[in-house]
């Protein structure tokens, strides 16, 4: 019996669908493996050392968690990552389903609306948080410009960056600003892949337009929903261009997110070590929230 050659292997295993597809996969897998799994673990290992800049990597346990979890600064940071997260994520939703189910209604120049809409998700970060700086500048700012001198709706400039609520508030507006699209683009596709048929059948027996989406179209797309939540959970969460830009913290370290504090630490006091403490902090609760979401989408489709 004639022993196959090496070609003849390779061609055989390129012709099966169970190894075909591994032997596809694997390229893309070790350039993750490569680009993200070691930066991440080799991150783990810094937030146990007393890592700084220029110097050796000695392990300290928990030190570095200890002195985090006794400090101001890290409760101001976990509150306000929260805050900014959840109030951002739940606008988002709200006005990305409602501009999801307007763009749903034909209307003159809806294709004009659709992509005017997508210009604040495309324009580079810096360039659009240096626009809303300027809008928002409490030198010069154009809008008290209009409300206190043109149209003398109000005595007193507004606060945008000086105060720490209306500096939050400047934060999640602007987030809401640049996420709305993904949300409202995501969600109209979703909610275009519905059968008509179904919708229709149940005008007909007699339910609004209100109840035929909540409980026919809102079912079908909650998988959608909450893998776009789970993204923007993670992106907003972990949120770096806009509190840096715009106020770098402050005033009073009220805008101060994870992201922002592990760059303060890491590279503006030199504490390698303390600052990927600060990221790892992140990492238990965003794997429970991946895992719950991925489990949750797993039985809405075969449920």
């Amino acid at each position: 019996m004639q022993t196959p050659t090496l070609s003849a292997k390779i061609s055989r295993l390129l012709h099966k669908d169970s190894t075909l597809g591994p032997i596809l996969l694997s390229p893309g897998f070790l350039f993750l493996a490569v680009m993200m799994a070691y930066p991440f673990f080799y991150a783990i290992y810094l937030s146990f050392t007393d890592k700084e800049v220029g110097g050796a990597a000695n392990f300290t346990g928990f030190e570095n968690y200890e002195k985090l979890f006794s400090t101001t600064l890290f409760a101001k940071t976990v509150i306000n990552s929260l805050v900014y997260t959840s109030i951002a994520l739940v606008l988002k939703f709200c006005c990305g389903m409602a501009l999801a189910l307007l763009l749903n209604r034909p209307f003159i120049g809806q294709r004009f609306a659709k992509a005017l809409m997508l210009l604040p998700w495309i324009l580079p970060t810096a360039f659009s948080t240096m626009i809303w700086q300027w809008i928002f500048s409490p030198a010069f700012s154009i809008v008290n410009e209009v409300l206190v001198n043109k149209l003398q709706l109000i005595s007193q400039p507004l606060p945008f960056l000086r105060d720490e609520t209306w500096a939050m508030g400047s934060l999640i507006f602007i987030n809401l600003w640049r996420g709305l699209p993904f949300f409202a683009i995501t969600f109209l596709a979703a909610i275009q892949s519905v059968s008509n048929e179904i919708i229709e059948a149940s005008r007909i027996d007699g339910a609004t337009p209100w109840q035929s989406f909540w409980l026919i179209v809102f079912p079908a797309i909650l998988p959608v929903v909450t893998i776009v939540m789970l993204i923007s959970t993670i992106g907003t969460l972990g949120d770096f261009d806009l509190p840096f830009l715009l106020t770098r913290g402050g005033p009073n370290n009220s805008t101060t997110m994870f992201a922002l504090t592990t760059y303060n630490l890491s590279l503006g006091s030199g504490l390698i070590g303390l600052g990927s403490a600060v990221t790892m902090t992140m990492f238990p609760f965003l794997l429970v929230l991946i895992v719950a979401s991925l489990i949750n989408v797993r039985r809405q489709q075969h449920g």
